[in-house]
């Protein structure tokens, strides 16, 4: 059997090339929201497994996934807008507003892309998600982190990226 042809990879990709919205309208018209001074970002998808060994396989342990979880976490700097001192970033605001909520309330549909410049435009998603909305709080003289957890609710999809490389 030959050996596998190396390719030497290039340069690495930053964390910070993820991009996150959240949709004001509807599905059928969203109105696509920045959720600005994201500070730490992890998307992440978990797999429920179940043992499907058998007496057939010598007594090797195998199991399958049943299941698929997909979550974000994330924290954002609470800041003013430039324009308006006394507002805060309206796609923080509505991820705040639908965390004091219950039920479909607490629901957002949310689409995350990578945006790195002259950097890959292949991952993108989209899906709904219950929302956590946690202030860190802190000393006197720290910045007002909030840490936002976004548990999906059904799939994500993986969807066009909305702004491809030329």
């Amino acid at each position: 059997m030959a050996a596998t042809t190396k390719t030497p990879l290039g340069a690495s990709t930053l964390v910070r090339k993820w991009y996150l919205d959240v949709n004001a309208g509807t599905h059928e018209a969203p109105t696509w929201t920045a959720v600005n001074g994201i500070t730490e970002f992890k998307a992440g998808v978990e797999h429920t497994l179940q043992d499907d060994a058998d007496f057939d396989s010598e007594g090797y342990k195998s199991s399958t996934a049943t299941a698929i979880a997909w979550s974000i976490e994330a924290k954002v700097a609470r800041k003013v807008t430039v324009a308006d001192q006394t507002a805060y970033d309206p796609g923080q605001e509505l991820l705040r507003e639908a965390s004091d909520k219950l039920g479909a309330g607490n629901t957002v549909e949310v689409r995350w892309y990578e945006m790195e410049d002259e950097g890959p435009r292949e991952e993108a998603y989209r899906g709904y998600a219950a929302v956590a909305w946690a202030p860190e709080g802190g000393a006197m003289d720290a910045l007002e982190i909030v840490s936002v957890t976004l548990t999906g609710q059904g799939k994500r999809s993986a969807i066009q990226h909305p702004d491809p490389a030329s």
